[in-house]
């Protein structure tokens, strides 16, 4: 009975002295903030960050385009927003390459630019809804722009100039982000609506939404 007694008390002991350990030694998960994410501010001229955090701890960051653009048909054209203010609006004829491949002629040219379809149809009823990928030079490097085209007529331009491989990791709410050649990013996170916040020790803060 003394044996079993002291059985016991030991073990309530080694668990009592763990419970701390399992509690400050577990990694906090990242799983909140996994995906790609893009900019809901960008500067005058559409200017914006792309980030991407895996699950494998690595993250991709870009500074790019972000240009938020809302699309319709007419006329066997997809008529986008102008490009400068109060400018026409950019109608651009289109021609089916394939399933999953279509072309956009501006109005008034011969040729345009080629999209291919990422992933699988996602609408059965509208069969431009989903991501499209162009290919495209910029001084000499070659980039993919990407084309969302969303339910509803909501469209999303993505053009990553520069994409960077690198590292995060998560302490509670904090967020590091570190990139070859360039000094830790830290930041405080938070998600609300769906809608990453990061903000950094000097106070200022980004807003971020999924894509």
């Amino acid at each position: 009975m003394f044996r079993l007694a002291a059985r016991v008390s030991l073990l309530v002991c080694v668990s009592f002295i763990l419970r701390p350990c399992i509690s400050f030694c577990q990694s906090p998960s990242p799983a909140p903030i996994i995906g790609r994410w893009r900019s809901l501010e960008t500067s005058k001229g559409g200017i914006g960050a792309i980030y991407e955090f895996h699950s494998d701890g690595t993250a991709d960051f870009s500074p790019g385009a972000v240009v938020e653009m809302p699309w319709r048909i007419e006329n066997g054209q997809i008529v986008f927003p102008s490009a400068t203010t109060n400018g026409p609006e950019q109608k651009m004829t289109l021609k089916w390459l394939g399933d999953n491949q279509l072309s956009l002629v501006p109005a008034g040219e011969s040729s345009g630019v080629e999209l291919t379809r990422v992933g699988n149809r996602s609408d059965p009823a509208d069969p431009l809804v989903g991501e499209w990928i162009e290919s495209r030079e910029m001084d000499g490097h070659k980039l993919q722009a990407h084309w969302l085209l969303g339910p509803g007529g909501k469209g999303l331009f993505l053009l990553p100039f520069v994409t960077r491989h690198g590292r995060f990791s998560i302490t509670g709410s904090d967020l590091r982000i570190e990139m070859p050649d360039a000094s830790p990013a830290n930041f405080t996170f938070k998600l609300k609506d769906d809608v990453l916040i990061l903000s950094k020790p000097q106070g200022s803060s980004s807003r971020y939404a999924r894509f």
